[in-house]
């Protein structure tokens, strides 16, 4: 069933930022969407909590709490004042110390974008935040210039991998600051490149045999290539894996990536494949050696004559 927007429906209509649905709408929930859209849709009467919390059924501490969503999105303004990190902003100079337990005692106290942070991040976690979980996403946000809705979408990226601890977190944003990530929609880039390279080596643990753990940055990177861009099957990578440990008596994964390389530029997609050019080559051979054998018959026999 295909569907299209009823133009009578635009004879009333207001606008909503593009960055709302570009960045945005997979982090809001659904009481952020409705306390913006209700508040675009009335801003005529201005933007105050309890003429939202009336109009929509809610508490004014939810509305409260949506609106600084809102506020540290750039969406809208707290005291005149915009908080939007600008995509295009330079990266910060990263400090590698972290704060203090007072520094971030203030910051909350101070910002209520930093106290969003913690809330939100308190909701994740699903317990108050330990000492060093709060200095590290403060860390991340005040020194090392993630935005606010790239922290909470990689603590959504953790949880979902069942890594929801800080120094996973922590590893991550580097690497992601490392790959210059300053958007939600380079973080979701980074998120699916990971879990394209986890499949992927989750196929060669399988292959190979080994026992799971979690690869070094050469080995995933073989996988990626061996699966991902060449499409090798499991069973050319098995293929590979008993060669490798007929010749080496061990596993080697650079020797295995020279046998894949060896396949792939010639073609070899299956076992099979390299079966069949066995049995050509071989039966090429024995053509070659038993006409080289009349040969040498026929010039026998006239040397006699």
């Amino acid at each position: 069933m295909s569907y299209h927007v009823n133009p009578t429906a635009f004879s009333a209509a207001f606008t909503v930022p593009c960055d709302v649905v570009d960045n945005r709408i997979k982090l809001a929930t659904e009481t952020q969407l409705k306390v913006m859209l209700f508040a675009l849709r009335n801003l005529a009467a201005g933007i105050d909590e309890k003429t939202l919390a009336e109009g929509l059924g809610f508490a004014e501490k939810d509305v409260r709490d949506a609106l600084d969503f809102w506020v540290q999105a750039g969406v809208f303004l707290s005291n005149g004042v915009t908080v939007k990190t600008e995509p295009d902003a330079p990266t910060p100079v990263a400090k590698q110390e972290k704060p203090s337990r007072r520094d971030v005692a203030l910051r909350g106290a101070d910002d209520p974008r930093v106290r969003f942070l913690f809330a939100e991040a308190q909701q994740r976690f699903g317990r108050n935040l330990k000492s060093n979980e709060a200095t590290t996403l403060l860390w991340l946000y005040d020194d090392q210039g993630l935005d606010i809705s790239v922290i909470l979408l990689l603590l959504q990226f953790a949880d979902n991998e069942k890594q929801l601890n800080i120094s996973f977190v922590e590893r991550t944003a580097l690497n992601w600051i490392k790959a210059g990530v300053t958007n939600v929609t380079e973080a979701e880039q980074q998120i699916t490149d990971a879990v394209r390279r986890k499949t992927a080596w989750g196929m060669v643990e399988r292959a190979f045999g080994i026992e799971h753990r979690r690869p070094s940055e050469k080995e995933a990177g073989f996988a990626d290539l061996w699966i991902n861009e060449w499409q090798c099957s499991t069973e050319l990578l098995k293929a590979a894996y008993d060669t490798c440990v007929d010749a080496k008596a061990k596993l080697s994964m650079p020797y295995v990536a020279k046998i894949l390389e060896k396949w792939h530029a010639a073609g070899y997609k299956t076992p099979a494949d390299i079966e069949s050019d066995r049995k050509k080559a071989s039966a090429e051979q024995k053509d070659n050696f038993a006409t080289y054998d009349i040969d040498a018959f026929e010039k026998m026999l006239n040397n006699k004559d």
